[in-house]
């Protein structure tokens, strides 16, 4: 017996779907199943780099700031 959607691996699920193995019903739900998958890595991701975008932008209003008062003087 094949094992169920949920726990499959995500390269079972792209290659089932990539090779039409899973009626309409299955494929959608497989598709989803890949879709929360990759939601929640990129939720990770963005937790664990998402100071960098508070830097960056910490960064680039510093240099704005020290042009303005540069001009000024």
């Amino acid at each position: 017996m094949a094992k169920p959607l949920d726990e499959q691996t995500d390269e079972e699920l792209e290659t089932a779907l990539a090779q039409g193995q899973l009626d309409e019903r299955k494929a959608a739900t497989a598709k989803e199943i890949l879709s929360r998958r990759w939601q929640s890595k990129s939720e990770k991701i963005k937790g664990s780099y998402g100071w960098l975008g508070h830097v960056a932008a910490a960064v680039a209003l510093a240099i704005v700031a020290i042009r303005r008062l540069l001009r000024r003087t």
